[in-house]
């Protein structure tokens, strides 16, 4: 979560990705085997993590970044 703070101390806008990141503590064959349940669950748990530390925003995957950027200009 340092990456969060340091670019909100840099004063840029800062996203959290939740597909790979550090904060949904699970290897992708972990998350592989969770039942759509358990998937959404452990997303929502990061998704406020993220938020918590001060993201201005949070992306499911780095593939949303584009439509992100042009939604967001």
């Amino acid at each position: 979560m340092s990456d969060i703070r340091e670019g909100r101390n840099a004063g840029v806008c800062s996203l959290g990705v939740l597909e790979g990141s550090s904060v949904m503590c699970m290897t992708q064959a972990a998350y592989e085997t969770l039942s759509a349940e358990k998937k959404q669950a452990a997303l929502d748990r990061a998704r406020q993590v993220f938020l918590e530390t001060g993201a201005d925003d949070v992306l499911l995957n780095i593939e949303q970044l584009l439509a992100w950027m042009q939604a967001n200009n």
